[in-house]
C-alpha cells in the first residue's frame, strides 16, 4: 500500500507545540479562574454551561472550555455544539500565537482566525485569555502577546506560582 499523505518533521513539531500550548492554556484557564477576581467578573457575562471551542482547522487540535459555577473547566472533546467557536485557519497561525511570535489581535486583523457565535462574547473570551496569558507568560514574553503587560502585586506573583505548579499539573 502506498502512503499518499506525507507529514513533514516541521508539522510534527508544530502539532506537538500546539497540543502542549492548548494543554497549558486549558489548565491555566481552569486554575486562574479559581482565584482571579477579574476573570470571575468576566465570567458573569456567560450562563452556566457556556461552551467554548478553540480549534486548529486542518490539524483538528482542539481545546474545549466550559463555564462551571464561578470558574472555567478544561474538558475533553464534546459531541454537542459549542456556544462560541474560534478557529485558527492553519497550523502556522496557531503555532505563532502559542509561541508568542504573533498575538491574537494581529491574527484576527489579518483574517487568520474565524469566530463563530456572538462576537461580543468573543471579546469576553479575549479578555479572559489575556488574564490567563499574563499568568502563564513571564513579563518579557507577555509584551509580545498582550497589548499592555500588567504590573503584578505580590499576591498575583503567588498566583502565577500556583498556576505554574498545581495549576498546570492538576488544574487547581
Amino acid at each position: 500500500m502506498i502512503k499518499t499523505e506525507v507529514i513533514s518533521k516541521k508539522s510534527i513539531f508544530k502539532n506537538a507545540v500546539v497540543a502542549v500550548g492548548f494543554y497549558a492554556l486549558g489548565r491555566g484557564t481552569e486554575s486562574t479562574s479559581k482565584f482571579n477576581s477579574n476573570l470571575k467578573g468576566e465570567l458573569k457575562a456567560w450562563e452556566e454551561g457556556y461552551l467554548i471551542l478553540l480549534k486548529v482547522a486542518p490539524s483538528g487540535k482542539e481545546l474545549w472550555l466550559q463555564k462551571s459555577g464561578e470558574s472555567m473547566k478544561w474538558i475533553g472533546k464534546q459531541s454537542k455544539e459549542a456556544d462560541l467557536i474560534v478557529v485558527f485557519k492553519n497550523l502556522d497561525t496557531a503555532f505563532k500565537i502559542i509561541t508568542t511570535l504573533s498575538n491574537v489581535h494581529t491574527a484576527f486583523v489579518q483574517n487568520r482566525i474565524m469566530v463563530y457565535g456572538d462576537v461580543s462574547q468573543s471579546m469576553v473570551l479575549i479578555r479572559i485569555l489575556n488574564i490567563v496569558q499574563s499568568y502563564l507568560f513571564p513579563p518579557f514574553l507577555s509584551k509580545h502577546v498582550l497589548k499592555r503587560v500588567p504590573k503584578f502585586s505580590f499576591a498575583q506573583h503567588m498566583g502565577r506560582i500556583r498556576v505554574y505548579t498545581t495549576g498546570l499539573l492538576f488544574g487547581y
